[in-house]
């Protein structure tokens, strides 16, 4: 694979950065499409990973990502550009709500586009989950891992940052025990 060029991947963030509505689960459509679909600068696979870990570390999702893909693709220069390239539209979108709207959230408009939007977001969400599931829950084993983490999140059992642990810890576990000589493969 050739490097993509600093143009192309700020080109490339800053419309991600532009149409990421709902956070860093509901971006992961849209890294996938720009990335790999339409650029193929990335496989699916690879934007998976770098989403995994992007969530798993403290900070602003998007931004995550960002850093991580464009020090995978291009270096560091690439990963600072990446970063800025798709936080500036929301920058200014936030700039622009606080100039027009500034203390008067409680606007019937305001409110009903925040109504609208939440649907949209979820339905998102929910769309990557489905992705992110037929991507890397191939077995049972990993299906089940995936309901029972779901369920003890949704229960408030177990917050994300154990969970998350938790999971790190049982994939170093299970990578360990395959590793020892005479375990199968």
């Amino acid at each position: 694979m050739t490097r993509p060029s600093h143009a192309a991947m700020a080109w490339s963030f800053l419309r991600i950065g532009a149409t990421a509505f709902g956070g860093g689960m509901a971006a992961l459509p849209l890294f996938e499409a720009e990335l790999a679909a339409r650029r193929r600068w990335l496989t699916s696979a690879e934007v998976a990973e770098e989403y995994a870990i992007a969530q798993s570390v403290p900070g602003v999702i998007i931004v995550n990502f960002a850093v991580l893909a464009g020090l995978r693709l291009a270096g560091k220069r690439a990963a600072v550009l990446s970063a800025v390239a798709v936080a500036l539209p929301s920058f200014f979108v936030i700039l622009a709500l606080a100039a027009l709207v500034g203390a008067r959230w409680e606007n019937r408009w305001v409110e009903g586009a925040l109504a609208g939007l939440r649907p949209a977001v979820i339905a998102l969400i929910a769309g990557a989950a489905i992705r992110l599931g037929r991507l890397h829950l191939r077995s049972p084993l990993l299906l089940a891992a995936a309901a029972a983490g779901a369920a003890l999140m949704l229960g408030r059992v177990i917050g994300p940052v154990p969970l998350i642990l938790a999971g790190a810890g049982a994939g170093l576990a299970v990578h360990g025990f395959r590793r020892r000589p005479g375990a199968a493969p």
